[in-house]
Formats: structure tokens, sequence, C-alpha cells
């Protein structure tokens, strides 16, 4: 172990001294916040108040490699506002880095380098005076930093502690006396002392490092892993529970130890950066710190049997290595917290028990965020990360909890919507499971009814806005995973109202109104009027023809050619495809709705490319507008006419328009339930096709080969036709006459009809039954779900400013009552609903009476647990019991082949049940 001082008298006087050094920089803290420094206003509100005369005296480097952007104590934006104006102009240094500056300027030693990197790290030093073995790791490091930026020039550590002295002198004028002059220079005699013994070093053992490992080629690298993981596993047999992976796994492990050891020296910032996020990753992975010590020593010792007689390269892979693991095992022992050890455990009761340690001011924080040096894990994301889902409900389930005490509210929604936004978006891709224990989190019922109501609370604002106030994506999300069963939940169908009454509906009807007055005017100007005889004749009515056919090419046509083609540019831009079987197509395009407006368009092209009324405009000029003119009469009744393939266009282009406007169902989920059951049998109707087809091609082959005389199923083609009409009940014929002169086609088409008409119709018909019953359960959610994704589609493209409006009016930032006269927490919406509705026997907002302060724990709630506990296990016994009865009258049922023996199997089925009751409750006693 370390010492900070070789003599005993600097041992036993270490925790007096560092009780002076806390008072003197309690004193300065106690200064700071008598002025005016808005920086240490805020760092009041921090916590402890240790935290706070540290980080009043320290400052912390927020970049690790621009060495001179520096920020005050804690990273905060108010360093650069901590100064003060004096009547004069002249900016006048209140906090201790300030003031080290302004000195260190003045006694001309100038600032950065070597200097800026102990400022920088002076916070921690001061922090941890009183742990003799952080302090040297402090140091060590410090002395790495100092080495990299200095180029192996010694510096004079005396200077530093000149600016320091005068620094506090100059902060504390009034209260400066001998006991912190000598607590203060006493520090840092300590910290010198440390530095030295290491400065300079690190120059020359980066070098014999480096030379050694590279010089070590890929046969030698693998025989020293492999001989790491023989001597660590001969010395630590433990370590192999830990070490399960395959053997590449392994070895890149072991690679990465020779990569760190070498990193440090070329860039200690960026990979204490790194293993401090490596350290909380193994936290969540529950490793022992105990197997860092035996797993360095094995490569200690393999490393020192092949470098040799290089004794520079053997040390300082030795003091990397062991920097390396002191990283680790602190950040692994601080983000090791109780929490964290029940995460890994997957115990729901574990954690309740240790989230119940925590104050009531900072429960939240414990489930959300371990902050380990510049580094944070959370607890919450690891629990579903890592598949410990019972966990991860717990946490959940508490900090949906609204807990109260006369003073004040706590409910972790904001809390968690702010630390972690796409909560949403990390449940639907890889828990699914809790999306129902959060939504029913975010909702609270009153145990009180008045006139058969009942007040409903639904805190759903982090579900409609996200914290830059843009549309939230918890619909997008939710659609993800087309869940009916979701889609129906009361805080989805509230989130879903909300934004369709309030901004989409109305927007969506505009949009869809010019597509049913292009409809309209498609049906005037095409299918209408030109077909009415009477009105042919009328000059008027053909200008009306020719100005409607006009606005649906120049209008519809060009509206959806531009959207489709923005739309398809900008997929293709942001790199979203599809894939239809080896076709790649824009995503914008594997929607139904996208890709028939896409058609429509391409239809209303074709069609005014065969225009007649455009045909006839060059060739009789003086009828026109007319469609009925030399040009067009000449060959009007062939395939190839012009007027042909105009109507064959049209009459495509009608159906898809109509088809378009299925969209309108939407406006009432019925309709759009029913809508959506129709398009979910089309699939049964396209298997049927396809076997029906086989049918006809096979029989129609078949048919073909015989030789007969009926001249109807002369060929293949003649065949087919004649069989899908005696599917489809259209054919005339009576085949039956057949019997006499051609019994072998008449059994062939009868066979036919076997295999057609009564075992795939009826076949079809069961399979549209039962795919009607499935879907139906769930029609409303299918609804629901076809509305969120029109919404979704809305807002993409939504204005700003009527967003903005809409959220204001909202007024999600009110409080809401829970009852009357008590006003609760903010961020939701309150409606009223039948009281039958739901049953709520209790309030589920737990109150607590007592001392209102915020750093004492939560009472514990041993009643209410208690209940749940009997409730879960008398559950889980229930459960067991059916099991077991079902299973054991099934066997028996198998077993029986008389009325007698199935009276036995009834008999044993009983004591079944006799002998699990007697299991479950030896359970309950346990």
């Amino acid at each position: 172990m370390y010492r900070v001082s070789s003599s005993s008298k600097d041992d036993e006087q270490f925790s007096l001294r560092s009780a002076d050094l806390g008072e003197a920089a309690q004193q300065v803290a106690q200064e700071e916040k008598k002025g005016c420094c808005s920086f240490c206003r805020r760092r009041r509100a921090d916590g402890s108040d240790a935290g706070v005369l540290n980080r009043a005296v320290t400052m912390k480097a927020t970049s690790k490699k621009n060495l001179n952007n520096l920020s005050n104590a804690g990273g905060g934006a108010g360093g650069n506002q901590a100064a003060t104006t004096g009547q004069n102009g002249m900016v006048v240094p209140m906090t201790f880095s300030e003031m080290f500056r302004f000195n260190s300027q003045v006694m001309g030693f100038g600032i950065g380098g070597w200097m800026e990197q102990i400022l920088n790290s002076f916070g921690d030093i001061v922090v941890n005076a009183s742990d003799a073995l952080r302090l040297h790791e402090e140091c060590d490091l410090l002395s790495l930093r100092i080495d990299k930026v200095s180029r192996g020039q010694a510096p004079n550590l005396a200077q530093f502690k000149s600016c320091m002295l005068s620094s506090l002198r100059s902060l504390l004028p009034k209260e400066w006396d001998t006991n912190y002059e000598v607590a203060w220079n006493w520090l840092w005699d300590n910290v010198a002392t440390l530095l030295v013994q290491t400065l300079g070093s690190s120059y020359k053992w980066e070098a014999a490092v480096n030379q050694y490992f590279g010089s070590v080629g890929e046969d030698a690298r693998y025989k020293l892993r492999a001989e790491i993981y023989e001597r660590f596993f001969a010395s630590t047999p433990a370590g192999q529970e830990y070490f399960k992976q395959s053997d590449t796994r392994l070895h890149f492990i072991a690679e990465k130890v020779f990569t760190f050891s070498i990193e440090i020296y070329a860039d200690p910032w960026q990979l204490i950066d790194d293993l401090s996020a490596l350290g909380l990753r193994h936290v969540g992975y529950g490793v022992p710190t105990e197997m860092f010590a035996p797993f360095v020593n094995a490569c200690v010792e393999v490393i020192k049997d092949a470098v040799g007689d290089n004794a520079l390269a053997l040390q300082g892979f030795k003091w990397s290595l062991g920097m390396v693991s002191k990283q680790l095992v602190r950040t692994i022992a601080e983000g090791s917290t109780i929490v964290m050890k029940a995460v890994n455990a997957n115990s729901k009761k574990m954690l309740q028990k240790a989230i119940s340690c925590a104050p009531r001011g900072q429960r939240f924080q414990w489930l959300l965020k371990i902050q380990v040096g510049t580094h944070s894990i959370s607890p919450l994301y690891w629990a579903i990360e890592s598949g410990s889902l019972a966990a991860a409900e717990a946490i959940i389930e508490d900090l949906l909890l609204i807990r109260a005490d006369r003073e004040k509210y706590y409910y972790g929604n904001d809390a968690l919507f702010e630390r972690h936004q796409d909560i949403i978006n990390r449940l639907c891709r890889e828990a699914p499971t809790l999306i129902p224990t959060l939504l029913n989190g975010l909702i609270w019922r009153s145990a009180r009814t008045d006139s058969g109501l009942r007040r409903v609370n639904f805190y759903v604002k982090h579900l409609l806005v996200n914290q830059e106030g843009e549309p939230a994506e918890f619909l997008r999300e939710i659609c993800t995973i087309k869940d009916p069963k979701i889609m129906v939940h009361p805080a989805v169908v509230m989130v879903s109202d909300t934004l369709w009454g309030g901004i989409v509906r109305n927007s969506f009807l505009i949009s869809r109104l010019w597509f049913l007055t292009s409809l309209l005017i498609f049906m005037l100007s095409v299918a209408i009027l030109p077909k009415t005889t009477q009105l042919e004749s009328i000059w008027e009515v053909r200008v009306v023809i020719f100005f409607g056919r006009t606005f649906m090419y120049m209008v519809t046509m060009t509206r959806l050619l531009i959207r489709c083609i923005w739309k398809c540019v900008k997929d293709c831009r942001r790199g979203k495809w599809s894939r239809v079987t080896c076709i790649r197509i824009p995503k914008y395009l594997h929607n139904a709705m996208a890709m028939g407006n896409l058609v429509l368009a391409l239809l209303l092209l074709l069609m005014c490319a065969y225009e007649p009324m455009y045909h006839c405009l060059v060739s009789s000029p003086q009828d026109w507008p007319t469609a009925n003119c030399d040009a067009i009469e000449d060959v009007q009744y062939t395939y190839e006419g012009v007027r042909f393939t105009y109507s064959a266009l049209g009459m495509i282009a009608m159906a898809i328009h109509w088809f378009l406007m299925v969209d309108l169902a939407v406006f009432s989920t019925g309709l759009s339930a029913f809508v959506l059951v129709c398009a979910q049998v089309l699939s049964e109707i396209g298997r049927f096709l396809v076997a029906l087809i086989f049918l006809l091609l096979t029989f129609g082959s078949a048919i073909s080969v015989l030789h007969h005389t009926y001249f109807e199923m002369r060929d293949i083609p003649n065949t087919v036709l004649c069989l899908f009409s005696i599917t489809v009940l259209l054919y005339e014929d009576d085949y039956r006459t057949l019997m006499e002169d051609e019994p072998a086609l008449l059994a062939a088409v009868l066979l036919f009809v076997l295999a057609s008409s009564i075992l795939l119709m009826n076949l079809l018909i069961a399979q549209l039954n039962s795919s009607y019953v499935y879907i139906y359960q769930d029609m409303v959610g299918f609804a629901r779900l076809n509305r969120a994704q029109k919404i979704v589609e809305a807002l993409a493209n939504f204005n700003r400013n009527q967003w903005t409006t809409f959220i204001e009016s909202l007024g999600l930032d009110q409080p809401l009552e829970f009852n009357q006269g008590d006003v609760g927490v903010a961020g939701g919406m309150q409606i009223t609903e039948p009281a039958s509705e739901h049953v709520v026997l209790k309030d589920s907002i737990l109150r607590f009476g007592g001392s209102c302060s915020a750093e004492l724990q939560w009472p514990e709630e041993t009643k209410h647990r208690g209940d749940q506990e009997k409730l879960t296990k008398i559950e889980s016994m229930a459960r067991k019991v059916l099991r077991k009865v079902v299973q054991d009258s099934t066997g028996n049922k198998k077993g029986s082949s008389s009325r007698g023996e199935v009276s036995a199997s009834g008999a044993g089925g009983s004591s079944a049940i006799g002998s699990s009751m007697g299991a479950g409750a030896s359970y309950v006693d346990d």
C-alpha cells in the first residue's frame, strides 16, 4: 500500500490535516456564497456540502484534448460569468480558477502547459486528499499528463504552490490564518512528493514498450495471449467462470490489454475516458473486482519472461497496466451500486429493497443514472439490454408510481423522459412487453366518483411533444410494432384522439376535399356528360368537358407527379429503400396508397397523350371542341384506335380514383375496421386464386391431350376458359350430354368440379371465416392503427407555428387536480369517464406523513408489498394446481377405454388435486 509521506509522524497527522484542509475549503465556499458570483449561487443547489466546497475551489477540464478550453468547478456554463466588474472596469476574479490564472500572469509564470494540467486535476486531488491510494493514483495520472505537455522538461512545481497559496489568500483575506497555511502546504508537499516519483519516466517507458511490442510478431503474440490465460486459470480457477467465451474472443481481450498499455502513453486523456465507459459496461456484466489483480499479475509474469533483460519495457508495461487496472477497478467499484446488483440478479424484490434506501429526492436518479467520471450508465437501459425484464419492469413501475408528502408530489414521468427521450423506441425494439407497464403508469384514476363520473389524468405530455417542442415519435414507434392490442390502450387512444381531433382531422379532410372534387370533375368530363346523347351537340357542354379534362391533366396529374417524385427523391437521398421481390423501390412507394397515386398520375399522363379533343384540334379546328372528328372516326372501332385506348385508360384510372377514396373511412372507426378486415382477407383469396390457376392449367392441358369431339374444349385456352366458367357457374352448356358420347371427358370435368368447386371453394370459405374471426377480435385495434398511421404521415409535414399553437392550447404545463382542491403535477390532460368503466377501489397515490425533507427515505411500504406478494403466491399456486389437474386428466383420459376407467381417471385427478394443494400449502409455509 502506498503512503503519502514516509515519516510516521506525517502518517499520524494525515487525518487531522485533512480535516484542517476541509475546514479551509469550507471557508472558501462560505466566502463565495456571500459574493455575487452567479456560478457559486448555482452550485449551492448541487447537493452535499462536500461537493460544494470542493467545486468552489477547484476546476475540471471539459475537454481532454483542448487543454486551454476550461470551465469552472464541475463544467458549468457559468464559468466565464463568475468574475465581477469593478468600478474602474477591471474584471475581479471571484473563483479559484480565475484567481489562479490572474496570479499566474502577475507573477510572470503564464498559464497553460503543465500548470494547466495540475489545475485541471487539482479538484480531484483535494476531494481525495484523505484517501492515500486514490491520491497516489491521481498523482500518477497527473505526472503522465505533465510529461505529455512538457515534453520531457522538468516543471518547477514550486511555481504552482506559490500561485495556489496566493489565490487562496486572496479569496479568504479575513479567515486565512496559519492553520490554513499549514494544511495547504502539507497537501501540496505530499502531492509534489508523489509527482516527483514518476515525472520524466513515462517518456522512457513509452519508447521501451512501443519498441518491444513493435518487434513481436503475430505468432509470438498468440503464444503470449494463450500463456496469459493458462497462468491466470492456474492461479485463479474461479476466473474460468467469467471467461467462458470462445477462444477468439479471449485472444481479443488479451490483445486489448496490450493496446491499452501502449495507448495510455500516447493519449492518456482519451484512454481514461474510454476506460470509464468500459468499466461501466463491466458493472453491468457483474465482474468482481477481485479478478483484476491476478489477471494483471499473470500478464506481467508472461511479459517478464518474454522481455528478458529489457527491464525498462517490463517496468513501463507494469506501470501502464497497473494504471489501467486501477481505473477499471475504481469505475466498477463506484458504479456497482445496490441497484445495479439487483438488476444483474433480475430480482424485482432485490430492486425494491435496494431503491428503498434512496433519499426521496434522489430516488429517480438512482434508477436512471449512475455517473462515474465523464460517463454514466442507466440501470433501466442496462436491464432492458441484458434481458433483465423483471428488474426493468420494477424500475418503470417505481418511477411512475406517484408518492406524496404534505408538501410535494414525487412522480418520475419527467425524469424518465428527460433522461431517456428514446425510451419508447428502445422498448418497441427490445422489450415490447414492457410498453403496457409504461403506459399504465401514465394514467391516474380517482377512487372517488361524482354523479357517476370519475376523474382521470393522462400524463402524456412527452408522448405528444419532445424536448425540442416538435411532435414526439411515440405514435410512429407504436405503429412499427403493429400490435392492435396496444393501440386500444387508453393512453394510446388519448394521444391518438387528441392529435386527430385537435390538429390532424381538419388538415386531412382538406387534403381529401380536393381529391373528392377531382373525382367529381373526372366523372363529369369522362363518364357522365360525354355519355349523354342529348347534351353531346351542345357547344357549352363540350366546353365544360374540355376544361374538366384539362383540369385533370394540369392540376390533378401535375400535383400527384410532383408529390410522388419529391417523396421518392427524398427517400433516395436518405437511403430509405424497400424491396419488392428482387426490385428495390423507394420506401414511399411501399405504401399501397402512394403506389396508387403514382399509377393514377401515370394513367392521366397517358390519357393526356391520347386525349381525343386534342387530336381533333389539329384535324377539325372549326368544330372544336369536340371528340368526334375524321382523325378519330377512321379508327374508332379498332383496338389500336385513339378512342378505344383512351377509354380503356380512363376505365382503369376511374377505378383507381375510387379506390384511393377508401382513405376517407378513417373518419369512422367501425367503417375503417370493416375496410381493414376486407384488406386482410384478400391474402386468403390470393392463395385460393393460385390454387385455382394451378388446377385450371392442370386439367386444361390434360383434357387437351384427350381425343374428343367436344368443340368448346378443343385446345388449352378454350378448355381453361370453359373450366373457369364452370367454377364460377357461368357455363351455359349441359355437359351431362357427354355421358354417352364422351364419358372420359365427362369424368375429367367432374373430377375438376370436385377439386375446384367442392374442395377449394369450401376451403376458401373456412379460411375466410377463420381470418375474419381472428381479425374481428382486434378490429378496433386495427382501425386505430390505420388512423395512427395517417396521423404520423400528416405530422411529418405539419406547419411548426400551427403545431406550437396547438400544444399551447392543451395547457400541458398546468398542474392537474387529483381531487377537488388537491393540485398535483403538470404534464397531462384530465377527462372524466363513467365510473363503471374501470373499477378503482383504492387511490393509487402513496401518501406519507412525517417529515417532508427530500433527504429522507420513504417509509417502508410493508403492507402494500406484503399484499402484493401474497396475491402473487396465491396466483402462482393456483396456476400450478390447474396445470397439474389438466395434465393428469389428459393422461388418464388417453389411457382409459371404458366408462369405469374414465371414472377411475377422475378419481386420479382428484388425488392429484389433493397432492398439488398439499404441495402448494407447504410452499406457502416456506
